[in-house]
């Protein structure tokens, strides 16, 4: 048996570790700024409570809050034009997975002093990353605080897609439950079900798959399947809140060391062409991936569905029926319909879809791209 697993970010984890973010962050520097998204942050406090914890340790702290939730390669270029004159010592992205992604976009840009879209386009190698991150999740979803990866959108081309550095690997993660005790119920689900992809996907995908990989992927699908209905329930429900996050953060792990498979690809012209959330198109692509996909790889989604529900597939009848419970447990039953797409938009969509399509079981099967898309419009 040989395989690597790569993991440089110090965690934090447990409710009540943001109360001591500002003592975690004193030892990484003390000029930090502070990236986060426009609404939510300030709505519940987060920001406030971490900037007068940071200046009663004599940390001088600058806040940006201009990252929407689809964050965009211009809001990166704006922070760091904004900042790079201060000289941050430290950032810090706090928020969902879209401020994490943009603070890892804006570690390159003060590093560099050059605009992001270049390194997310690939027409420049990233070489250095010379500022550490300290990542504050409020969402149990993109596992970005323990990844190495930012996604990002150019409005130029309008081209949604990832790029990956060593350097985007938070050097903190504060990860506190508590924190996504506010979340509605739709950013739950969303969220919630992007943790289920993951798993799924990093189990499915032909890179990476190692034994620590594997059993990440499975804990975090039957913690899913477990507690994702619980917190749609109860949000207040403490455990389940916790259980969630640390699936979350299990995939966030499996992401430095593996790959997702094709309805990742998939859902980021979704969610350029429509603004809609990442977790609301994974859903809406899930069931006609799966359905595609099942023949291919039927002894690795029996096991998936042995986490998720405990029952033992044989076939494909029988494991989506496993994976339609698991949607009816979260109340969801959605298509391509819902975000005003039709089959008209297939052929754009499928221009537009970038990345590694070989990592994916079906990827090499012609025409599967445009199949998936069409598959989705039916409920």
């Amino acid at each position: 048996m040989h395989f690597t697993y790569y993991m440089p970010t110090k965690i934090f984890f447990g409710c009540g570790e943001f109360g001591k973010a500002p003592a975690y962050i004193k030892t990484l520097g003390k000029k930090v700024l502070i990236v986060t998204g426009k609404y939510a942050m300030n709505k519940y406090g987060f920001t406030r409570r971490l900037v007068d914890g940071l200046a009663g340790l004599g940390i001088e702290s600058m806040v940006f809050e201009g990252i929407s939730a689809n964050p965009l390669a211009s809001e990166v270029n704006a922070c760091v034009e904004k900042f790079s004159s201060w000289k941050p010592e430290v950032v810090v992205a706090l928020g969902g997975g879209s401020a994490i992604d943009a603070g890892k976009g804006i570690l390159l840009g003060l590093s560099t002093g050059e605009k992001v879209e270049p390194y997310l386009l690939g027409q420049l190698p990233i070489t250095h990353v010379d500022i550490p991150l300290v990542a504050i999740p409020t969402t149990a979803g993109t596992g970005s605080e323990t990844n190495w990866a930012a996604i990002l959108t150019d409005e130029s081309t309008g081209t949604k897609t990832s790029f990956r550095h060593k350097g985007f690997f938070p050097a903190i993660a504060i990860v506190d439950p508590q924190m996504t005790m506010s979340l509605s119920p739709e950013t739950t689900v969303e969220t919630g079900f992007d943790v289920f992809a993951h798993g799924v996907e990093t189990y499915i995908s032909k890179s990476g798959l190692s034994p620590l990989v594997g059993s990440n992927s499975l804990k975090a699908i039957q913690l899913v399947g477990q507690y994702l209905p619980q917190v749609l329930a109860d949000g207040q429900n403490s455990t389940a809140r916790t259980y969630m996050m640390y699936a979350s953060m299990l995939m966030g792990f499996n992401l430095a060391n593996s790959s997702t498979c094709l309805p990742h690809r998939l859902q980021y012209p979704i969610g350029v062409k429509t603004n809609s959330s990442h977790g609301s198109g994974l859903m809406a692509l899930f069931e006609s991936w799966l359905d595609l996909t099942y023949e291919i790889s039927n002894e690795k989604f029996n096991h998936i569905a042995e986490a998720l529900h405990g029952t033992r597939c044989s076939n494909k009848r029988e494991f989506m029926h496993v994976y339609r419970q698991f949607r009816q447990s979260i109340n969801i039953n959605p298509s391509l319909t819902d975000f005003s797409l039709t089959k008209a938009d297939v052929s754009y969509l499928a221009s537009k879809v970038t990345g590694n399509l070989s990592n994916d079981p079906a990827g090499e099967i012609p025409g599967i791209v445009e199949k998936i898309y069409d598959g989705a419009f039916y409920k």
